[in-house]
C-alpha cells in the first residue's frame, strides 16, 4: 500500500504549473522591467453608492387626447362615452402637480384646443375642479367646427398629428431649460380617436411617411412618446349583415405601396370598411410606440387600460463602471491622453494638435473625434486648422453656437455627438447601463445596444470588455488577470426608510496613464485663468451606475456618475492620491452636469 509524499505532491504540482503556463498566453514578465524601475501606477476606487428615493426622481406625466370631432360622430357614438371617457381618466389620474393633460377636437382643417386657458398647452391634473369637467364634458359634445369652409366635417389625419408633434416639441424645448439633468424630463402619450379613415386618402403620409413617426422620434429629447390610438364604431343601428356580399365578385385591389392600405370599390362590405379602418389606426399605433384599443358592439368607450407610466419610480442597480479617460484600454505604459479626447499624446504630436487642448482648432469637433471620423469613415476633417476671424477656416458642421457645449455633460461636446450618432441629450443613448463617452472611446457602440456581442471573438462580450477597461476589438482576454479592472460590489443592507438600496464597492486595478505636461509659453506651469497649466500625469477617472425603473421594464434607465481629474501618474516615484485610494461618498454621484475634482498646478 503506497501513499503520497509531501516533496512528490509538491514536485507534481510544480511541473502541472509549468505545463499550464506553457499553454497559455498568460502575461508572466515584462521584458521593460530590465531597464525601468518598477512603479505602482494603479489606483483604487472604494466607497458607496445609493439608488434615490422615489420621491428624488420624478418624471412628469403629460396626456394629449386627440378626438375626431367630424359629424359622424355624432353615428358612430351617439351617447357620447368619448366625453366622459376623458373625464373618467381625469377622475382616476393620480392627483399629483406633475401629471398635465389637455383634449384637441379636430373637424376638417380645425382644430381646438379645450385647455382651461384656449391656449395649446397642457394643464395640471389637480387644476380640475368638479365644474372643470363638468365643462370640459360639454365642449366635447357640443363642439361645432367654426366657419362655413366646405371641408369643416371632412376628416384629415395629417392636420391633427401636425399639431400635435409642434405642441409636444415646443413643449420639450420650453421644459429643457427649467430640467437640471436627464432623469426630470416628460413622459408623453397621445390618445389619437376616430371612428373612420380620412376623407382623402393620406397612407403615404399617415402609414409610408413621417406623421406619426416624427412625434414618435420626439423620445429621444424626452423621457418617452407614444402615440395610441383609439378606433370607435358603436352605433345606434348595427349593420345589416345581408349587406355584405363577401363572395360577390368584389376584390381588394393589389398594388400601390406595401405600407398603405388598399382602397375598397364601391358596394363593398361595410364591416370590411369599417375593419380596414381599425387596421389603420391600429398600424399608426405600432409606428407610435403605443397600445390600440377597438371599441364597438356597445362598449363604451374608456382610456384606463392605456399605460402612462409613474411620476415615481423604485429603481434597481444595474451597472457599475470605471474608465480613465486618460488612458487607452489596457493602459500600456506608453500611451496617455491628456486631454481625454480620445487621441493618444503620441498621435496628436504626429497630426500637428495640442495634447492638452481637446479641440485644438477651436471649431467644435474634439481632435479626437475628427481624426476617428477621418479615419474610419473618410469625412473631410483636419483637427489643426487655423481659424480666421470672420469664423472661417475651419471645418463646416458644427453650428457656431454649439461649439463648446455638452449640453448633457457626459464629456462628449455636442458637435461630437452629431457625428458620432448619439444623442447631446443623454448620457446614455442607447439606455444600455452605460456612458457614451465610455463606449465611444473604448471602441463600442454608443448609439446601439452591443454589450451582448463578441466582435473580437476573445470569449469576453463587449459589456464586460467595457467595464474592465478592456478593448472590445481587440483579442486580449489573455491580460485579463494583468490590466482589467476588478470590482467588488456589496449590498448594504434592505432599504432605508426613504426607499433608498446603497451599495459598497470597491475597483481596483485602475491603472494611470503618464501623460505629457503642458509646455505652451515656456512650459509656465501658471498660465493665469484663461491658461491653466497641468504638469505630467494627471488622468481623467469617470465612474458611473446605472439603474432601471422597477416598476417599469419598458421605463428608461438612469445614471448617476462622478468624475476626479486630480489623480497622478507617478511622478518622481509619487504618485496621487499618494495611498492610491479615492474615496467616493453617495452625494459625490450627480445627475447630469457637475464640477469635477480639478488638479493642482
Amino acid at each position: 500500500m503506497s501513499s503520497w509524499h509531501p516533496f512528490r505532491v509538491g514536485l507534481a504540482a510544480f511541473f502541472a504549473a509549468a505545463v499550464f503556463a506553457a499553454c497559455t498566453n498568460t502575461y508572466l514578465y515584462d521584458e521593460r522591467r530590465e531597464n525601468e524601475v518598477p512603479r505602482d501606477r494603479t489606483l483604487t476606487l472604494e466607497g458607496q453608492f445609493c439608488t434615490p428615493s422615489p420621491n428624488e426622481v420624478v418624471r412628469p406625466i403629460k396626456i394629449l387626447i386627440a378626438m375626431d370631432a367630424s359629424q359622424s360622430m355624432n353615428i358612430t357614438d351617439p351617447n357620447g362615452s368619448r366625453a366622459q371617457a376623458a373625464v373618467d381618466l381625469l377622475d382616476n389620474l393620480p392627483q399629483e402637480p406633475e401629471i398635465s393633460f389637455v383634449v384637441m377636437l379636430f373637424a376638417g382643417s380645425t382644430t381646438a384646443w379645450l385647455s382651461k386657458s384656449g391656449l395649446v398647452e397642457f394643464d395640471r391634473v389637480v387644476d380640475f375642479s368638479p365644474s372643470d369637467k363638468n365643462l370640459l364634458r360639454q365642449r366635447i359634445l357640443n363642439f361645432t367646427a367654426p366657419g362655413t369652409m366646405a371641408n369643416r366635417d371632412s376628416t384629415d389625419f395629417v392636420k391633427p398629428l401636425s399639431d400635435i408633434y409642434g405642441l409636444i416639441n415646443r413643449d420639450i424645448a420650453e421644459t429643457r431649460l427649467m430640467q437640471m439633468n436627464d432623469e426630470t424630463r416628460a413622459r408623453y402619450s397621445v390618445i389619437f380617436l376616430s371612428d373612420g379613415q380620412p376623407t382623402n386618402n393620406q397612407d403615404d403620409e399617415l402609414l409610408c411617411g413621417d406623421a406619426v413617426r416624427r412625434i414618435r422620434q420626439l423620445k429621444d429629447l424626452a423621457d418617452d412618446v407614444k402615440v395610441n390610438t383609439v378606433h370607435v364604431f358603436i352605433p345606434t343601428q348595427p349593420l345589416a349583415s345581408t349587406a355584405c356580399m363577401f363572395d360577390g365578385g368584389i376584390t381588394v385591389p393589389i398594388g400601390g405601396n406595401n405600407c398603405g392600405i388598399p382602397d375598397l370599390p364601391p358596394g363593398s362590405c361595410p364591416l370590411l370598411i369599417v375593419n380596414q379602418n381599425a387596421e389603420r389606426l391600429q398600424r399608426m399605433a405600432d409606428l407610435g410606440g403605443g397600445d390600440f384599443r377597438d371599441f364597438r358592439n356597445n362598449e363604451p368607450i374608456n382610456f384606463l387600460n392605456f399605460r402612462f407610466g409613474q411620476v415615481r419610480h423604485t429603481f434597481i442597480f444595474d451597472k457599475l463602471v470605471a474608465s480613465n479617460f486618460s488612458a487607452p484600454a489596457g493602459s500600456p505604459l506608453d500611451a496617455g491622453d491628456a486631454d481625454s479626447d480620445g487621441l493618444m499624446d503620441a498621435d496628436e504630436l504626429a497630426e500637428g494638435t495640442l495634447p492638452w487642448v481637446a479641440d485644438t482648432d477651436t471649431d467644435g469637433f474634439s481632435d479626437g473625434v475628427e481624426v476617428w471620423a477621418r479615419d474610419t469613415r473618410g469625412g473631410m476633417f483636419t483637427p489643426n486648422q487655423v481659424p480666421l476671424p470672420d469664423g472661417g477656416g475651419v471645418d463646416f458642421g458644427c453650428p457656431v453656437e454649439l461649439r463648446g457645449v455638452d449640453a448633457d455633460c457626459d464629456t462628449l461636446s455636442d458637435c461630437d455627438e452629431q457625428i458620432i450618432g448619439t444623442n447631446a441629450q443623454r448620457v446614455d443613448s442607447d439606455d444600455d447601463g452605460i456612458s457614451d463617452p465610455v463606449e465611444f472611446k473604448l471602441g463600442s457602440q454608443p448609439s446601439s445596444k452591443d454589450l451582448p456581442q463578441d466582435p473580437d471573438n476573445d470569449r469576453l462580450p463587449t459589456g464586460d470588455e467595457l467595464t474592465m477597461h478592456m478593448d472590445p476589438l481587440l483579442v486580449d482576454s489573455d491580460n485579463l488577470s494583468v490590466t482589467g479592472y476588478r470590482y467588488e460590489v456589496t449590498k448594504v443592507g434592505g432599504l432605508d426608510a426613504d426607499g433608498r438600496q446603497c451599495w459598497d464597492f470597491r475597483i481596483s486595478n485602475v491603472a494611470l496613464a503618464d501623460t505629457m505636461a503642458d509646455s505652451r509659453d515656456a512650459g509656465n506651469p501658471d498660465g493665469g485663468p484663461d491658461l491653466p497649466r497641468v504638469g505630467a500625469g494627471f488622468n481623467n477617472i469617470f465612474l458611473s451606475f446605472s439603474m432601471t425603473p422597477g416598476d417599469d421594464p419598458t421605463g428608461r434607465s438612469v445614471l448617476r456618475t462622478f468624475r476626479h481629474t486630480s489623480a497622478r501618474f507617478p511622478v518622481g516615484g509619487i504618485k496621487s492620491p499618494h495611498d492610491g485610494i479615492i474615496k467616493v461618498r453617495p452625494e459625490d454621484f450627480v445627475a447630469g452636469c457637475q464640477s469635477a475634482v480639478q488638479p493642482t498646478p
